[in-house]
């Protein structure tokens, strides 16, 4: 059934209906061939991710580079993440709840909630705060170990135009 399974892949058609696996019945077959054809997603995700980090690393440490009409660049990703859920409540209402509301609150958005960063700006402006001083008091970033590969198709009219511009085999320093 794996090999079954790999010839499939291996040729890539979207309609299976002319393949040996329209004739296959049973289900324990079937169910067979799905783990088979999971095994092998879930291997070549993880084969998928390993090369786009290892060419992220590439282009992180020697430039953009330009192949095929495709620019492989990098960046590195962050999530933001809220420092203190409940001094943020407080602050927002300026501290007009008692405990068992705010808590009522935390137990509705969760410890893990992070403010929309403009609406935590709206807030702070009303305050008369720096937004950034807002930002930097209730949230930090949390950064990425490994930077992530961008995959810029330079024949699309969204394109950065420096990357429109490089050309074939360059890298952009």
């Amino acid at each position: 059934m794996r090999d079954l399974i790999w010839e499939i892949a291996k040729a890539g058609d979207e309609d299976l209906s002319n393949t040996e696996l329209q004739s296959v019945d049973q289900p324990q077959e079937l169910i067979i061939a799905r783990g088979v054809s999971l095994e092998a997603k879930d291997s070549t995700a993880r084969i998928n991710k390993f090369v786009d980090v290892k060419i992220a690393n590439d282009v992180e440490e020697k430039g953009a580079l330009k192949l095929g009409g495709k620019v492989y660049n990098f960046s590195k990703s962050y999530k933001t993440l809220s420092v203190d859920v409940r001094r943020l409540i407080e602050w927002a209402t300026d501290k007009q709840l008692d405990d068992e509301v705010v808590d009522n609150l935390i137990a509705l958005v969760g410890q893990n909630f992070v403010p929309k960063l403009r609406g935590l700006d709206a807030v702070a402006a009303r305050k008369g705060m720096d937004k950034q001083l807002a930002r930097d008091t209730f949230t930090y970033k949390e950064w990425d170990t490994d930077p992530k590969l961008q995959v810029i198709d330079t024949g699309l009219g969204n394109a950065p135009v420096w990357a429109k511009k490089l050309e074939e085999g360059d890298r952009r320093e």
